[in-house]
């Protein structure tokens, strides 16, 4: 009984840190039954549901009701890979949690010849890789498109202890680079990229 006592402070407190590090400097309140990133799961179809959007399924529309309407999007095309789309949420909060969330949106030739009619602007990056920016109407015609992956970027850097007491140990840990790790957890449609200099980076995709 005392080892289930210890268990159940532990996590509490991990909770806890977790949040207190995206909240020492506001002064709010998490909202009852707001989903939070370490409650991804696998659904019966196989799909990762993540802040109650299902991968593939939900639309960027369902995202914007919980994260909010001002978006920034990038198409990123080049010679060696399937292009990009991607939606940024420069400022947002899950559960008063601060934090940076890109949509991934899934393409087909049909999508980006409509958005083609809505550029503002295109530059070919130092990369090679071309990155176009859309007009507001261009912005809106994506409403409707499917939610391919989501990354959360909190706003503050995660220590491992913290990671493991609310994700639990990963399903095996790959090293990028020295000080960049990948920990998988394929049970939630998770991987969490553990940075020693940078922040945390948390990528939800169907596996």
């Amino acid at each position: 009984m005392k080892e289930r006592h210890i268990v159940g402070y532990t996590l509490l407190g991990a909770i806890l840190a977790f949040v207190a590090i995206f909240l020492f400097t506001r002064d709010v309140e998490m909202p009852k039954n707001q989903a939070m990133p370490w409650q991804s799961y696998i659904n019966e179809n196989q799909q990762t549901v993540v802040f109650n959007l299902t991968m593939a399924e939900s639309r960027l529309i369902d995202a914007a009701r919980q994260f909010g309407t001002e978006i920034n999007a990038s198409l990123f095309e080049s010679e060696l890979e399937k292009p990009e789309l991607e939606v940024y949420f420069s400022s947002t909060k899950v559960g008063g949690i601060s934090a940076r969330i890109i949509l991934n949106l899934i393409l087909d030739e049909q999508i980006i010849e409509s958005l083609s009619n809505n550029i503002d602007e295109s530059m070919q990056m130092p990369s090679g890789v071309k990155n176009t920016t859309f007009t507001s109407a261009g912005e809106r015609s994506m409403s409707r498109l499917k939610i391919k992956s989501l990354t959360f970027i909190p706003g503050a850097n995660l220590d491992k202890e913290v990671i493991e007491n609310l994700f639990g140990k990963p399903a095996r840990v790959e090293l990028a680079t020295e000080g960049v790790s990948y920990w998988h957890y394929p049970q939630k449609g998770l991987r969490i990229i553990v940075d020693r200099e940078q922040k945390e980076v948390l990528e939800f995709f169907n596996q």
